[in-house]
């Protein structure tokens, strides 16, 4: 998921006065509370992957021979994955769609530099995954006794489709246009994922509301005329239509974010009450991961954004205190490269169960060892990744930039 980058649009001046009344905070976050953000999403994209590798290396709880506290608290926590991308939802509207409301504010929004942000950021890391991830399932299709696995016959929840009608050249032109999930007109059904590499469909979820925010920030702006919201509201129905009713109310858990700059600022001076808003705010939000892993749907999605955007404002202001360098630095790293990780750890998961033939076992001492090894390799090679290209988009996006904006903004 896009979630690092919170820079937006600078050096072009414009004449849009502020957008929204009322407005009460739109400054990026700082201090402990920027890195206790930076833990919580590198938690997120961490939990994504915990939930795929549990998936595919261990059998579901009902079929564990020996339950017990201890294993029913590691299945709980190893099977947030969905849970964890409504996180994300909520923290990209309260990062992209703050950056976006700073700009009008700031009198500075224009089209162009928002786009070329938003698409290096997105395109930087998109395009090499699904390269890499091809090439994984391709490599992965053609070893011996696979075909269970890539055939979506595994047993695994995440993996059901066969592999081979999803790696086609028309599923990659889609999902680099970012069309996965959505059913396009005249055609029987849902655009695939690419290959194996089904996490893709939130990174569709999340460019439609990159593209759908401005708009509806120009509709309930201040100081519009009646011709801007006409056309805004035409966009919006147009984009209402063509994304699909899913995308759409999900999109509350995205606008949910964006509220957390609208709402008040709080004043705790003591240490005792600040830690224990934080707790509540804590206790609230595993309460909605739980309901909404019990209760699946679209209207416990919703749910679960409220705690989380509860938590978030929180955060922004209980987070005092003096924080181990570790921490910082642990939180930071995580934080930089989730996106990468969220997009190419599943198809090496899935090369790895099918290369070295391992099936979905009970917890027991040798299935553990290997599964631990299986899911150091993949956070490894998502670093890997990582250091190749997405620490690189800021110095790709500062070349390109005079090519978009003029001479001028370089």
């Amino acid at each position: 998921m896009d979630l690092n980058s919170t820079n937006t649009q600078t050096n072009l001046p414009a004449a849009h006065p502020a957008p929204l009344a009322g407005k009460l905070s739109l400054a990026l976050p700082k201090g402990n509370a920027s890195v206790h953000l930076d833990l919580l999403r590198g938690l997120a994209a961490f939990g994504v992957l915990l939930n795929h590798w549990r998936d595919a290396f261990f059998v579901d709880y009902r079929d564990v021979a020996h339950p017990n506290p201890l294993l029913s608290i590691l299945y709980f926590i190893t099977g947030l994955g969905h849970q964890w991308v409504i996180v994300f939802f909520v923290m990209s509207g309260f990062l992209v769609g703050g950056s976006v409301l700073r700009a009008f504010d700031a009198g500075r929004w224009s089209w162009r530099s928002y786009l070329l942000t938003r698409m290096t950021r997105l395109y930087v890391v998109l395009l090499p995954a699904l390269v890499l991830g091809g090439v994984l399932d391709w490599a992965g299709m053609h070893l011996q006794n696979t075909g269970s696995v890539y055939s979506g016959q595994s047993g695994m929840h995440s993996l059901t489709v066969d592999v081979q009608d999803t790696l086609t050249p028309r599923a990659l032109l889609a999902n680099t246009a970012f069309l996965q999930t959505i059913t396009l007109p005249g055609a029987s059904g849902k655009v695939p994922t690419f290959g194996s590499n089904g996490p893709l469909w939130s990174l569709s979820y999340e460019f439609w509301y990159y593209l759908a925010f401005p708009p509806l920030v120009l509709l309930l702006g201040r100081s519009r005329s009646i011709g801007i919201r006409i056309l805004c509201v035409a966009v919006l129905v147009g984009w209402g239509w063509f994304v699909g009713s899913e995308i759409a109310l999900l999109g509350i858990s995205w606008l949910m974010g964006v509220l957390i700059g609208q709402l008040p600022a709080v004043s705790i001076n003591r240490n005792a009450a600040k830690a224990l808003a934080l707790a509540a705010a804590l206790g609230l939000w595993v309460a909605a991961m739980m309901y909404d892993k019990s209760r699946p749907g679209i209207a416990s999605d919703l749910l679960l954004a409220v705690p989380v955007t509860l938590l978030i404002w929180v955060i922004l202001h209980c987070s005092s205190g003096r924080l181990p360098r570790w921490y910082a630095h642990a939180a930071q790293r995580a934080a930089r490269s989730s996106y990468t990780t969220y997009l190419v750890h599943y198809p090496l998961l899935v090369f790895f169960k099918a290369a070295l033939h391992l099936p979905r076992a009970s917890i027991g001492e040798l299935s553990v060892l290997t599964g631990v090894a299986v899911l150091l390799a993949v956070v490894l090679y998502a670093q890997v990744v990582y250091e190749l290209f997405e620490k690189n988009t800021d110095r790709l996006r500062n070349w390109i930039k005079p090519l978009v904006l003029g001479r001028s903004a370089g």
